[in-house]
């Protein structure tokens, strides 16, 4: 290993030579491990430098080489809750490993989490990419050797809405309206209506306990109204298209669960299938098929000439799997959570 000659640099949203190199090197290297995967959208990825949610804080870094970005590290920490951790981001353009910036970045990365006063790294890598045997996955051998362990696995799936057969879906999505009789479903685009705001929230808290996460050291989260409109005041500065839905008992009024997807500017290939997740008191009568297909629909109709919407599930997770492979979900890859406390 080389001791590379490298700048770290916070990186400005207003040095653009600076962020279109940093895109470039997340563009070389998607292509260079998960060929077929969404390249990183450059409007998206300008709009994010610009504001943040107000729970969380964000730094992003780049280790600077002859003018050129190399390789960078995000740190997403979260402010209300869960301030022991910080999620992060490290990748090295493909022409520059094995030379040691990868060990530079993550040596800063630990130590700017430590002056954050945080104690626990969580970051991904990815494991096996299905259908290509023998298909190079340098991250997760790069997380071993610098004390990362496996805390969790997670399969992304992705959904080929070209290859889907709308009529097995109508027949699926008559039938489990039959078993969630009672049940009103409640569709937005963009803001949250009022008076599903209070349940879409706790539905939110939920997410961070009651989905499998292994041994990662996920806490409970802190979540209200107030944090679902700023999520919405985020989203609409990143020009992002929100498009939601809840179901909701009739009877008491209560949201019984939750769904949602992310289209960012421009992109009118690949989507982001967000949270969803059912009250454990309202489970059983299909209401994730409900809120599933339905957000489909209504995606469909927004953004017709959208191809894929891709989503993660804890590999463990059978419930949540058997309905998006029922609706038309395949395996892309297998990613490992690492995890490290620093001393």
């Amino acid at each position: 290993m080389s001791n590379p000659d490298i700048t770290l640099v916070p990186i400005d949203p207003a040095d653009g030579d600076l962020v279109r190199s940093w895109i470039d090197q997340q563009t070389a290297a998607v292509r260079r491990d998960l060929a077929g995967f969404p390249e990183p959208n450059p409007a998206a990825s300008r709009l994010r430098l610009l504001s943040a949610p107000a729970s969380m804080k964000i730094e992003r870094w780049a280790a600077v080489a002859d003018g050129d970005v190399a390789g960078h590290i995000t740190l997403h920490m979260f402010e209300k809750d869960n301030r022991h951790m910080a999620e992060c981001d490290l990748e090295v353009r493909p022409d520059r490993r094995r030379d040691g910036v990868g060990t530079r970045l993550l040596q800063f990365l630990e130590e700017r989490v430590k002056r954050n006063g945080r104690d626990t790294v969580i970051a991904y890598a990815v494991d096996e990419i299905f259908g290509r045997p023998g298909a190079e996955t340098p991250g997760k051998h790069f997380a071993a050797k610098h004390g990362y362990a496996v805390g969790d696995t997670e399969i992304c799936r992705r959904n080929d809405l070209t290859g889907v057969d709308e009529g097995e879906l109508t027949e699926r999505y008559a039938a489990a309206w039959k078993w969630a009789e009672g049940y009103e479903l409640v569709e937005w685009t963009d803001r949250v209506p009022d008076d599903v705001a209070e349940g879409v929230a706790r539905m939110e808290a939920r997410m961070w306990t009651d989905p499998p996460i292994g041994e990662l050291d996920i806490r409970p989260a802190v979540y209200d109204v107030d944090r679902i409109r700023d999520d919405e005041r985020v989203r609409r500065e990143h020009g992002a298209l929100e498009i939601a839905a809840a179901v909701r008992h009739a009877a008491s009024g209560q949201v019984a669960g939750y769904t949602s997807i992310r289209v960012d500017p421009g992109d009118e290939d690949s989507v982001w299938q967000g949270d969803t997740i059912v009250d454990p008191g309202h489970r059983g009568r299909r209401l994730g098929t409900v809120l599933k297909i339905a957000n489909q629909r209504r995606l469909r109709r927004h953004r017709p000439m959208v191809r894929y919407v891709i989503t993660w599930n804890a590999e463990v997770n059978s419930h949540m799997i058997d309905i998006n492979e029922a609706i038309g979900y395949r395996p892309f890859f297998r990613e490992l959570a690492v995890q490290k406390k620093l001393a």
